[in-house]
Order: C-alpha cells, then structure tokens, then sequence
C-alpha cells in the first residue's frame, strides 16, 4: 500500500503571505515615519514652551503658595503689621516672577524654533552647494580629458566636493540636535520641525515709555520690596520705647536698601537701553538683507533668461542659484535676529514686544 503522497512545501501559501505582509510594511514604514513627524509654527511652540516649562510651572505654583499665605496673613488678627506687609510683598514678588518666567520661556522658544528652522534651511542650502560642487568636479574631469585642466585641477575639484559633502552631513546632524532642543522645552518630542519663519511685529513702543513701565520687573520688585520692609522698620522703632540703638540700625538698613533700589533702577535702564539698541539694529539689518535677496533673485531672473537664449551655461545658472540661496538663507538668519532681539527687549522690559504668547 502505497502511502498518500506528501505535499513538498505544505506552507508556502503562507510564507507567500507572509513575506507580502513583510513588503507591505516596509513600504508603510516611511509613510508612518513622515506622520510622526510634527511641524509647528513659531506661535505653537512659544505657546507649548509657556504650557510645558519647567520654571513657569513652578513659579506658578510658588504665586499660588504666596497668594493663599498672604490672604491668610491679611485675615489673621493676630498677624502683625510686619508679617502683613511681609506676605503682600511675597504674593507681589511671586507674580513678578511668573511673568519673568514667561518671558524666558518665550525668548528660549523662539531661540529654539529659529536654531530649528535655521538648521534645516542649511540643510537646503548645503545641498545646493555639493550639486555645485560635484558638477564643477565633472566639469574639471571633463576638461582633464581634452587637455584643459591638469590633475592638480581635478584634485582640488575633488577636495572640494569632499568638504562640501561632509558640510552637508554635519547639517544634517545639526536638524536632529536643534530639533531635540526644541523638542524638550516644547514637550512636544524630537520629531518637531520647525515651519515658516515668525513674522516680527514692528517695534511700535518708544524707549521712553518702556523706562517709564519698568516696575513690574523682578528685581526691581525685589527691591521695592526691601525698601518698603525697610521703611516699615524706621516707622515701628521712632518712639519713645524703642532703643536709639534700634532707630540708628533701621535708618542704617533703610539708606542701604534705598541704594540698592536705586543700583538696581540703573541697571534695569541700561539693560533695557542696550537691548532697545538692539532691537533697532536687527530691524535695519533685516531691511539691508532684504534688498540684497531681491537684488540676487533679480540677478538669477535675468541668468535663467540668458540661459534660454544661449548666451550663458547650465552650470553657471546654476552658480547664480546658489548666489540667491545664500541670500535668502542671510535674509532668514536677520529675520530671526530681530524676533530673537525682541524677545531679549521683552525680557528687559518686563513685557511681551515679541507678538508671540499673548499678553502675559
């Protein structure tokens, strides 16, 4: 009796199905890898920087602690005028802290989106720069053929390319650090990247008026604070039942916070004035890289015309293409300037000029 004959490969049915599930996600991987990947806006991630930070989550909470001491303080008979004028001063300082670091948040947001969006731009650009190197390469070989170039010529070629190449890799590098960054001040993951760039608003404040609203700054609060403590003590000890000795070292500590809320009203100003300067200058260098951008795309226009008509070559077009891509890539770095200038004159100011987090 002969046995019933056995199928050679009795699963390759479903190792068939396997390996076509196998194929399909592979193919899948990418577009997965591409979801993954959230591109923001400069406003999207100032407004995740305020909600994730670390400081201002805690300096919120310290104003929250504050607020409930000092209304405490206020309602309780037995606190004194001291411990009263003591708790109101935490709760003011513990607000001016909020903003303080809110404004950080802000400023570091904007440094982080810009580094991002800057860094992926070079990459753009960095890529340009090897297409042109590695023609001007050919283009070298080429001649070396007909006798028009020697080897040396080549070599240098060569050389070039290989740095060009290794520039690109490192800018490459440099998306996936700036993005980490971004990334962890946001909350939002290292798949970040960065949108289009943020549109400065137009500085519409004078310098006057900001000096003039410099009181809400920490450490001028800080100060006043100090000051108004103080004073209180030069009050509770002039009379008749307080020691001289006591008076003498309250009129003492008061001259001494008065010095120190006068230093710290100076050093506010000139902070404010220097990045007020500042301000200023990222705005007139932005108008300068601007005239410079349209001159060179003016200046491609005209090559890509030439082209047409026969009078220049492909690869000096292209050389005109890299010309106007470096343009662009200085207009984005001094429109990044002035955002990030803002947002140093905001942290001065003690409130928000950069038009990104609303008002805080």
């Amino acid at each position: 009796m002969n046995p019933t004959p056995t199928p050679a490969h009795p699963r390759a049915p479903h190792l068939r199905l396997s390996l076509l599930s196998a194929v399909l996600l592979l193919a899948a991987a990418p577009a997965a890898s591409a979801q993954s990947t959230q591109v923001i806006s400069g406003g999207s991630a100032v407004t995740a920087a305020l909600k994730a930070g670390a400081d201002v989550n805690t300096a919120q909470a310290n104003l929250t602690k504050a607020q409930a001491a000092n209304r405490a303080a206020q309602a309780d008979p037995a606190t004194l005028v001291a411990g009263k004028l003591n708790a109101k001063n935490a709760e003011t300082l513990a607000q001016a802290q909020v903003r303080a670091a809110k404004l950080a948040a802000i400023q570091n947001a904007i440094g982080a989106y810009n580094a991002l969006l800057e860094a992926q731009e070079n990459v753009e650009l960095q890529t340009l720069q090897t297409q042109v190197d590695q023609k001007a390469a050919q283009v070298a070989q080429v001649k070396l053929g007909i006798g028009n170039a020697t080897v040396l010529d080549v070599q240098n070629a060569q050389n070039t390319l290989s740095g060009s190449r290794q520039t690109l890799a490192d800018a490459r590098a440099q998306v996936n650090l700036a993005a980490a960054k971004l990334g962890t001040l946001t909350g939002l993951g290292s798949a970040v990247r960065a949108g289009s760039v943020i549109t400065a608003p137009k500085l519409g404040v004078s310098l006057s008026t900001l000096q003039n609203n410099l009181g809400g700054l920490s450490s001028l609060v800080s100060a006043a604070n100090d000051l108004s403590s103080a004073q209180l003590s030069v009050k509770l000890a002039d009379n008749d039942f307080t020691p001289a000795r006591t008076l003498q070292d309250a009129r003492t500590a008061l001259a001494n916070a008065q010095r120190a809320a006068d230093t710290a009203s100076k050093n506010a100003q000139q902070t404010l004035a220097s990045a007020y300067q500042g301000a200023q200058n990222a705005a007139e260098l932005l108008v300068v890289a601007q005239s410079r951008e349209a001159a060179a795309q003016k200046t491609y226009t005209q090559d890509a015309a030439r082209l047409k008509s026969g009078t220049i070559s492909a690869v000096e077009l292209q050389g005109t293409q890299l010309t106007l891509k470096k343009a662009q890539f200085s207009r984005l770095q001094a429109q990044n300037n002035l955002t990030e200038a803002l947002a140093a004159l905001s942290v001065a100011a003690g409130q928000n000029l950069t038009g990104l987090g609303g008002t805080l």
